[in-house]
């Protein structure tokens, strides 16, 4: 039997095929018709003989929602899906991934760029869909014309804003939005998300542009994709070109199911390592560096290998992606004892027990910088961070107040947070300061 094919392209370039067999193993063969087609994957280099294994599986698998269970409601919307067959699912919904990538079935090649509608919606109905998606609302992620995917864990939706309007993006319509109610069981996750990603932006690391809104009651955060870019024709209409990127867990050849440390998931060494031998360039590298100690200072714990992700334009070196996906934990739980780290700093994940010699451990295995230059950014950021969060916080108590017009209760839940959250900032800055100072 002729093995199942889909089309494989990036940034809207023919890039190869992916192919199933009788026996459910997946293949990736670039495009031999051209001689330097857009590469897929850092795991997967251009050769001419087909890609197999984990790789393969790995990328795929990295493109999907997490959680089985998203995936068991996507496949319920459509007739012949599996929702155990990650090849299976991107035949419905491989049109819009994390990225450039899109997965065309070969009888769509000449239309699927056509086949792109816009279907507006209203405020209302971007809240009524979350609230369906939340905690255990049980319904799918996508409707029936929506073939976008999302990678990650967290309940969200993928829609298209502009002029002022939010649209579903049906057929191969790119999404330009990412929204999120946020997880449930975490009181105010979103706002939290949101004033965590202000803090950082106000320390001047690149980070995804976040926006906190309100839908018919419902408090969201609203992520503007960085793989995606307005671009303006000469005749002054516009279209959304993708930037093809992939996370951290796909570029190593690790399963979605292994994004800790802990799972059998890449660490800050190996991920460093990736870092340096695909050239991404000394900003990426310490990028990377700070992303971690911040992730330490904020008590952001779930760090894992696909909350950081790679930049591939093509004809541009790759470059670390904008920092995101980071809200603090001090908000929750003031009893570090049990928290573990996402990855491991110098060998040690457990919150409490990381001490300066953990840091310069790391400093010597990632090779990125040395033990004195790390120290500075430790001192540098645990300086810096506990300001950077106070205006960050305040700014964000006033928006609620006076633009989103939270209610009393609200708004004194949502300073309770924001109180909790600067203790724990100011305390365990406090602590790594005493490394240096000990009278601090």
């Amino acid at each position: 039997m002729k093995p199942k094919e889909l089309l494989v392209f990036v940034e809207d370039q023919y890039c190869g095929i992916l192919r199933e067999d009788d026996h459910g193993k997946h293949s990736f063969t670039y495009d031999g018709t051209q001689p330097n087609p857009p590469q897929l994957s850092l795991s997967m280099p251009l050769r001419s003989e087909p890609w197999t294994g984990k790789p393969v599986e790995a990328y795929i698998d990295g493109v999907l929602p997490d959680e089985r269970a998203i995936r068991s409601r996507i496949a319920s919307l459509y007739d012949d899906v599996n929702a155990n067959n990650p090849f299976s699912l991107l035949t419905a919904i491989g049109l819009d991934c994390a990225g450039g990538v899109q997965f065309v079935l070969p009888e769509h090649a000449d239309s699927f760029r056509q086949d792109a509608t816009l279907k507006p919606i209203s405020e209302g109905e971007i809240a009524r869909r979350l609230r369906g998606i939340a905690g255990t609302g049980g319904r799918s992620w996508q409707m029936n014309d929506e073939h976008w995917s999302l990678n990650g864990a967290q309940d969200k939706i993928a829609l298209r804003f502009e002029h002022g309007q939010w649209f579903e993006a049906l057929g191969s319509a790119a999404t330009t939005h990412i929204i999120k109610p946020g997880i449930s069981g975490y009181h105010e996750q979103a706002f939290n998300e949101y004033v965590c990603m202000k803090a950082i932006q106000k320390l001047g690391i690149p980070t995804a542009t976040t926006d906190f809104r309100v839908f018919d009651g419902l408090p969201v955060l609203v992520s503007t994709r960085w793989d995606r870019r307005l671009i303006i024709r000469a005749d002054g209409t516009t279209t959304i070109a993708r930037i093809h990127q992939e996370d951290f867990c796909q570029a190593t050849s690790h399963m979605t199911s292994e994004k800790y440390q802990a799972e059998g998931g890449p660490g800050a060494e190996e991920i460093a390592a990736c870092i340096r031998d695909n050239a991404l360039g000394n900003d990426s590298a310490t990028l990377f560096l700070i992303a971690l100690i911040l992730n330490f200072l904020m008590a952001g714990t779930d760090a894992h290998a696909k909350n950081y992700a790679i930049l591939e334009p093509i004809g541009a070196r790759p470059t670390l992606a904008p920092l995101y996906d980071i809200a603090s934990m001090h908000a929750y739980d003031t009893q570090y004892r049990q928290r573990k780290l996402a990855m491991k700093i110098g060998g040690e994940n457990n919150y409490e027990r990381i001490e300066l010699r953990h840091w310069r451990k790391l400093a010597e295995r990632t090779r990125i910088v040395d033990t004195g230059i790390m120290e500075l950014l430790l001192t540098e950021y645990a300086l810096k961070l506990p300001e950077a969060f106070h205006v960050a916080g305040e700014e964000t108590l006033q928006l609620s107040k006076t633009v989103l017009g939270a209610d009393d209760e609200t708004r004194r839940n949502r300073e309770k947070l924001v109180e909790r959250i600067q203790q724990g900032i100011n305390a365990q800055c406090r602590h790594v300061a005493s490394w240096f100072w000990p009278e601090s």
